[in-house]
């Protein structure tokens, strides 16, 4: 009868506990303490979950977050619209991987905003003014870890559009402006907004990345699987999405992207980029639409949503996968 060592040329090796490093990906082993035959698989996106994190101090929607210049475990979402009352706010807070703390607010109120830095060096601009006129703002804030400070407009005003980068090197693109849409793209060199190539379809979108590697997803108001690459000069139509959405969250770049929420028929629904083709994995737990994100493609966060709600989604994909193997 053969033998596992007959098959392979060794032995199975006997470990106390399971691996945790990608390097032992492909393993078999016994596993003496559960005594168990066990094998390790890839992690990654596809293996990836949500869970619920800390609850949002102020509930809202179109918050902006710090996007994949921060991380699950520490970054900021400002502005929003309550629903309510004056609606949009100038709140900001700061996620630690498990509570918020409310920071400086803004000086400005906004809702559908956009931005990107970290919790020490962020930059928040554009975005929708409060009732009763629902401005189209251009205005540019810095945060320096404690205070905002007012800075360069944009040249377009507008709100709903995907906004990505540093406080030295940003972007913008896209969005609701003047009568209609816009596909207008400019980009911020610490002091100033400059005009660049505009998108190849005007929309409002979502995105992440940086000023030369950057990617944008769906469509609003109505719901899109469109796609669009940023490769520093311009935009390039890329593979669509599997799922129609807009208002999604969204991080990454074009080598690794993961768009997440948004409208029905989107809901929960969450889609992974890997440079070549997106894949559907694990659904949110809590249906987000219109948040804002922070983080990458292994661990990131999605922090309130329409309706107005105070819900955190956590994304973890782990670097690997342990799987029992049964034997008869």
């Amino acid at each position: 009868m053969a033998t596992f060592k007959g098959i392979k040329g060794f032995t199975v090796q006997t470990l106390s506990s399971d691996p945790t490093t990608p390097a032992s990906v492909g393993q078999f082993y016994f596993n003496s303490t559960s005594n168990t035959f066990k094998y390790v698989q890839p992690g990654g996106a596809a293996a990836g979950t949500w869970a619920s994190g800390g609850a949002l101090g102020t509930a809202r929607y179109g918050a902006a977050g710090t996007g994949s210049t921060s991380t699950q475990a520490a970054g900021l979402v400002f502005g929003g619209d309550t629903g309510s009352g004056t609606r949009m706010v100038a709140v900001t807070e700061e996620y630690n991987g498990t509570a918020w703390t409310e920071k400086n607010d803004l000086n400005t109120a906004r809702g559908q905003s956009a931005g990107g830095g970290t919790t020490t060096a962020a930059l928040a601009f554009s975005g929708e003014g409060p009732p009763p006129g629902y401005a189209k703002l251009a205005v540019t804030e810095n945060y320096n870890g404690s205070s905002w400070t007012e800075v360069a407009d944009l040249n377009t005003a507008r709100y709903a559009g995907a906004g990505f980068g540093t406080t030295t090197a940003a972007l913008m693109t896209g969005g609701t402006a003047g009568p209609g849409v816009t596909a207008d793209t400019e980009t911020w060199n610490g002091s100033a907004w400059t005009e660049v190539n505009n998108l190849n379809t005007a929309r409002g979108v979502k995105g992440s990345g940086t000023t030369t590697d950057g990617v944008v997803v769906g469509s609003s108001p109505s719901a899109s699987t469109a796609f669009e690459n940023w490769d520093g000069t311009s935009w390039t139509n890329s593979t669509a999405m599997n799922t129609a959405r807009s208002n999604a969250g969204c991080v990454g770049n074009t080598t690794l992207a993961l768009a997440f929420g948004g409208t029905t028929p989107a809901s929960g629904k969450t889609e992974y980029w890997d440079g070549s083709a997106w894949t559907e994995v694990a659904d949110m737990a809590n249906s987000l639409n219109n948040t804002g994100a922070s983080g990458n493609t292994t661990a990131c966060f999605a922090a309130g949503g329409y309706p107005q709600t105070t819900a955190t989604e956590e994304w973890t994909a782990p670097d690997l996968v342990i799987k029992t193997v049964t034997t008869s």
